[in-house]
């Protein structure tokens, strides 16, 4: 037992969060990020909590260090990678700009394809070929390709990502061309499609590699700065988050960038099915909303939805990660007027520098907090622990543009703002709910993130979803999602099988060579045997098919599966996603799948004191004046201090819960409840349901 610590960066702030093991004790606090070295904010993170948990001169104590951070995803976005040099088989050199077909708006002539990762003078055909079956067709010419490498030297290149045709089954050729570049180039940093991304799908193989070759180099450089931040500070070196939901060792998160992009986020999905076990709630959605953007997703029977097929930023991605979608709708995000005279958020922030106009660092353009602030819904002195005191009038006065072009009042374009935020958010729960066949309202709403409680009374009413989970620390929900995450890697490869009882030899063999690879790296990063899981999937389809499902199967026994159960799993989604099933066309195995972890150690927090219904009389503070949607006027409404409120105690809106890192909002009628472990649970129009 000792202590387990959990660093998140975002876009604005980087949370801290520490768990003593041996009491459940829960410490968390927030610094500014910094954007040109995040490592930098990491450990301003943890030598404050440290200082706030009494245990600066005893770091070593920290038996466990996780860490998530968004460096790969704004160095994407911000495109500031590295030059990548493209190594692909003869024929192949232009696939990156063919692509695919399908348009992702079918009718639009005009549409602009992302912009390429590699120049054409960049990608060089190799002489080598495998057949579909990986045999080899045509060998390395080892002269050509050391001609290759010396070129890509000369140009300064430093990072390679190699593709070849049908790696995916047999790596051999690829890994000959690492050698060579490891020899005749070794300062290159090489990414292998073999590793990276070892299924079929040749352009969606080669954009996720090129991606990790273009991050690769910077992210490296972070990761160095960090690990040597954390060893002169005596703290062990930290696991980093990986897109999954699971984390990987600091070396291997080196060489799998790609598999980071959505590290931070997928945190906070993790913490979110920690707690959804705890308080035996099936099916959640999750948002979190922060300073710059807001992320939705959804967990199934307690655990996260996954995938393997994504977008990111518009360019394809073929690896393991939480089904996420994310818009430009944070606390920073900014609000505008348009020709039409009409209200317009985000995507544009105004990020950690200069932040909202009522942080006083320099903003001018009006954002969602300063609306929330003038709508009364922030108190302005008590703002992240008084440490930053907002300049009301600033905010008032950075509307004005938009209210003398659109001819409307203060409060009429502040509570403007927060609509269409709300309506934004609304629509991206939408788009992973109703688009893939789930009904809103069949699920909980978890809210986190430190701008999302203000907003998610609104937002769960608009959709009919009737409860609200707020974790107790919502606004460092994804700092505390990694003391929840275990080890993970996946492991995949292509193989097109019948799904018959004829072929269940090449099914067991198949898995139990994936097996075997996740043994290794598990005994690779000392992960006891006792604590070793290993989670099976097949993505199927109707033979003939251009797409699959992903199916999760059990195993009875070791090396045993049950194709009558695998084939009734399959019909069963493919029916509920498309309304229709044939129970007599032959089913396809396409990709055999296999997760390895190392479950971590469970977390326990400590109960909250418990109280009464009614809470105290110093837990509700004061009044304030606040515009409320139900009446679409202000209101003398009261104001309640988290940290005095206890388990059991409720609370009926319209009130403000306010706490050191986040306010709630309650609309009326909505009936707010603590639980023991200091999660805030809301009926949404509870007060009307109970009568």
């Amino acid at each position: 037992m000792g202590y387990k610590l959990g660093v998140d960066v975002g876009g604005t702030f980087t949370d801290t969060v520490l768990l003593n093991e041996d009491t459940g004790d829960l410490d968390y606090t927030k610094t500014p990020s910094s954007k040109e070295d995040p490592s930098i904010g990491v450990i301003e993170g943890i030598k404050k909590i440290l200082s706030k948990s009494n245990i600066s001169s005893n770091p070593e104590e920290i038996n466990h260090f996780i860490h998530g951070t968004t460096f790969a995803t704004n160095a994407f976005l911000e495109k500031k990678g590295s030059e990548v040099a493209l190594l692909t088989t003869q024929g192949f050199r232009d696939i990156l700009e063919i692509g695919r077909q399908k348009r992702p708006e079918l009718y639009n002539l005009f549409q602009d394809k992302p912009p390429l990762l590699v120049e054409r003078r960049f990608r060089y055909e190799v002489e080598e070929r495998l057949n579909a079956k990986g045999e080899v067709i045509k060998g390395i010419n080892e002269q050509d390709v050391i001609n290759k490498i010396n070129k890509i030297k000369n140009e300064g290149i430093d990072s390679v990502a190699i593709v070849f045709l049908h790696s995916y089954i047999n790596p051999k050729h690829e890994q000959q061309v690492k050698q060579l570049i490891n020899k005749h180039y070794p300062e290159c940093k090489v990414s292998l499609s073999s590793d990276i991304s070892p299924e079929f799908r040749e352009y969606e193989r080669t954009v996720t590699t090129v991606i990790n070759a273009y991050l690769k180099p910077n992210m490296e450089l972070y990761l160095n700065n960090l690990k040597a931040s954390s060893t002169k500070e005596k703290i062990k070196k930290p696991y980093i988050m990986k897109s999954s939901g699971g984390s990987m060792t600091i070396e291997m998160a080196s060489e799998r960038v790609v598999e980071t992009l959505l590290s931070g986020p997928a945190a906070g999905v993790s913490g979110s099915a920690y707690l959804s076990k705890q308080l035996g709630i099936k099916n959640i959605i999750t948002l979190d909303m922060g300073g710059t953007s807001a992320d939705v997703a959804m967990i199934l029977n307690q655990e996260p939805k996954t995938t393997t097929e994504s977008h990111f930023d518009k360019y394809p991605l073929k690896t393991a990660m939480v089904d996420m979608e994310t818009i430009g709708a944070g606390g920073g995000s900014i609000a505008s007027s348009n020709e039409m005279g009409s209200i317009t958020v985000g995507p544009r922030s105004a990020g950690s520098s200069p932040g909202p106009v009522c942080y006083g660092n320099g903003g001018t353009e009006p954002t969602i907090t300063d609306a929330n602030l003038i709508l009364g819904r922030i108190n302005p002195d008590t703002f992240h622990e008084g440490e930053i005191k907002l300049d009301v009038e600033a905010a008032k006065d950075s509307f004005k543009p938009i209210m003398k072009k659109i001819n409307k009042s203060l409060e009429e374009v502040a509570q403007g703002v927060v609509d269409i935020a709300n309506h934004h958010m609304a629509e991206t729960i939408r788009l992973v709910t109703v688009k893939k066949g789930y009904n809103p309202k069949d699920f909980c709403l978890f809210s986190y993130g430190g701008a999302s409680p203000l907003h998610i009374s609104e937002i769960a009413r608009t959709l009919n979803i009737p409860k609200v989970v707020i974790p107790r620390i919502s606004s460092e929900m994804s700092a505390f999602g990694l003391l929840t995450s275990d080890i993970r890697h996946d492991f995949a490869t292509t193989q097109l099988t019948d799904l018959n009882s004829k072929n269940m030899d090449v099914l067991k063999e198949v898995m139990s060579n994936l097996k075997e690879e996740g043994e290794r790296t598990l005994i690779q990063e000392e992960v006891p045997e006792e604590e070793r899981l290993y989670l099976y999937n097949l993505d199927l389809r109707y033979k003939g098919q251009a797409f699959e499902i992903s199916i999760d199967i059990v195993p009875t026994e070791e090396k045993s599966f049950n194709i009558d159960s695998i084939k009734a799993k399959f019909k069963q989604e493919y029916e509920r996603q498309y309304g229709h099933v044939d129970n007599n066309e032959n089913i396809e195995i396409v990709n055999y799948r296999m997760s390895a972890f190392g479950v971590s150690s469970e977390v326990t927090l400590k109960h909250q004191k418990e109280g009464d219904k009614t809470p105290s009389e110093s837990a509700r503070k004061s009044t304030r004046q606040v515009f409320l949607n139900s009446i679409n006027n202000y209101e003398n409404i009261p104001i309640y201090e988290r940290k005095d409120c206890l388990a059991n105690n409720q609370i009926l809106g319209p009130a403000i819960v306010e706490a050191v890192d986040t306010t709630i909002m309650l609309e009326k009628d909505d009936l707010a409840r603590f639980d023991l472990l200091g999660n805030i649970i809301i009926e949404i129009g509870g007060e009307k349901n109970e009568k």
